[in-house]
């Protein structure tokens, strides 16, 4: 396939994996940890142990999905270049920094930093992993 058309699909699954962050949040947000895990862990260090649960909960099905996408676009993308890769995550940081902006002033913005971020940059670096490696493939 040319560079214009993985671009293109490279792009239409970011806006299809934009729209499955939504509601695997909204899925990962829903499940329920038990208090007897999530307590001793919580009383020391309440900040990691938040930042590991929403890792868990929805960090890793996003990598899942991200995976799933870049295996296609791996699969189309003869050329090996690592622009479809970047293209397929653009939609998802530009839907999410929206959401950030409009949902107003949180109460404690450090701390939504901090359990939130850990997902963002475990993200941005399986991201840059095919990057790199695509990049590599290609000089070899």
């Amino acid at each position: 396939m040319d560079r214009v058309k993985i671009t293109m699909l490279a792009i239409f699954l970011g806006v299809l994996y934009a729209y499955l962050s939504v509601y695997i949040i909204g899925i990962g947000a829903a499940v329920a940890i038990p208090a007897s895990i999530l307590t001793p862990v919580a009383k020391a260090y309440p900040t990691f142990a938040f930042a590991m649960v929403d890792l868990i909960t929805i960090g890793f099905p996003l990598l899942i999905v991200y995976f799933l996408f870049v295996l296609i676009v791996k699969y189309f993308n003869s050329s090996n270049s690592y622009f479809p890769y970047l293209a397929l995550l653009v939609p998802f940081f530009i839907q999410h920094i929206y959401l950030f902006v409009i949902m107003g002033q949180p109460q404690d913005l450090a701390y939504t930093l901090a359990t939130i971020m850990p997902r963002y940059i475990a993200i941005l670096l399986f991201a840059l992993y095919f990057v790199k490696r695509a990049v590599n493939h290609a000089k070899a």
